[in-house]
């Protein structure tokens, strides 16, 4: 594997929490040592942070189609008014 691929899977693991204490601390260690390093797995961690954002927004629509669906269904929506009455 490409170094880049090999650190981009390590600072994954890292930012994952998939590593151990040890393979914490050296990352950690590295970061401290190195800014573009550190710049690196910054820009790692928000490309995580957006992957899990455009996730949540399409569940929600995906959720929100299905309730639109289901709420459009005569007697899914008697059992609903039924439950909470």
């Amino acid at each position: 594997m490409r170094i880049e691929l090999q650190e981009t899977a390590l600072i994954d693991r890292y930012l994952l929490r998939q590593l151990d204490e040890a393979a914490m601390r050296e990352v950690e260690a590295c970061m401290l040592a190195s800014n573009a390093f550190a710049e690196t797995v910054e820009a790692q961690r928000l490309a995580h942070r957006l992957i899990r954002f455009y996730g949540r927004r399409q569940e929600r629509h995906r959720l929100g189609e299905i309730y639109r669906i289901l709420h459009g269904e005569p007697g899914f929506a008697r059992q609903i008014a039924n439950i909470f009455a």
